[in-house]
């Protein structure tokens, strides 16, 4: 089986799991219409008020421990 040959399963699958263009324009629709709900609410400017001021601290050994 080459995953290249546009006829194989691979591509079938991938094809099959596409959004049709109706779903992307909705999908579209509603991302603008929370984005500007964001807006609305003053999201953007809350987060821009919290620059700098947000400390977090990790121990950087203890993260890297799942990648062993």
């Amino acid at each position: 089986m080459n995953p290249q040959d546009p006829e194989s399963d691979i591509w079938k699958r991938y094809l099959a799991l596409q959004l049709t263009p109706e779903q992307k324009a909705e999908l579209r629709q509603r991302a603008e219409a929370e984005m500007e709900r964001a807006r609305r609410e003053g999201v953007y400017e809350r987060l821009l008020a919290l620059r700098g001021k947000v400390h977090l601290e990790y121990d950087i050994d203890e993260l890297r421990k799942d990648r062993d």
